[in-house]
């Protein structure tokens, strides 16, 4: 298949290629998009905006948090990506 043949058929798919910050209600009470992707210590992924990320990042220094997908105690940041 050519590439022509692929842009236009994926072109022509229909979805939101915007990503959602998963921390809506703490940051704003709208849905809102994600500027990061965030690795956690457990291997579970989260997409934040800039102000959830600093939110997080300062809760994690105060105290022990776990993960909310799959129970780890005391998770850290692994890794940002920049979406």
């Amino acid at each position: 298949m050519a590439t022509a043949d692929l842009e236009s058929c994926l072109s022509s798919l229909e979805f939101d290629p915007e990503i959602p910050c998963v921390c809506k209600g703490a940051c704003s009470h709208q849905e809102h998009a994600a500027a990061y992707w965030v690795t956690l210590s457990c291997g579970c992924h989260y997409s934040f905006c800039r102000r959830a990320l600093s939110r997080a990042t300062a809760r994690m220094k105060v105290r022990s948090v776990d993960c909310r997908r799959c129970g780890t105690e005391g998770i850290t940041v692994r890794r940002v990506t920049r979406i």
